[in-house]
């Protein structure tokens, strides 16, 4: 996966590069390699997520379908095997795609 620029303050876009599909399987095994508890999550077409936080670090990786967030006034959008790493306590909203559902994992530390 390839690395951005860190976008608005606290979060970290990792995109998908490999010359294949992304693999759910794949996906949880790195997960649960970092330390992390995830859950499979999907939203309707245009679900939205008006801002809010979470008090805890959260990671959202896109498996099918695609995800808008904002946080600090600048927005960038994930598709399948893109990650996102957002730190504890950041104000952000999320929107998802019209054309299809969304389909991702969520996972954060458990402590």
């Amino acid at each position: 996966m390839r690395s951005e620029p860190t976008i608005g303050l606290n979060m970290k876009i990792c995109r998908w590069d490999k010359p294949f599909k992304a693999n759910l399987s794949h996906m949880e095994d790195s997960l649960k390699k970092e330390g992390l508890s995830s859950y499979l999550w999907e939203d309707s077409p245009g679900t939205y997520y008006p801002t809010h936080s979470h008090p805890y670090a959260e990671v959202r990786w896109v498996v099918e379908g695609s995800i808008t967030l904002g946080v600090s006034g600048e927005e960038v959008t994930l598709y399948p095997g893109d990650r996102l790493d957002l730190p504890a306590d950041t104000n952000h909203y999320a929107r998802m795609a019209d054309d299809g559902p969304t389909i991702y994992l969520c996972a954060s530390k458990q402590k």
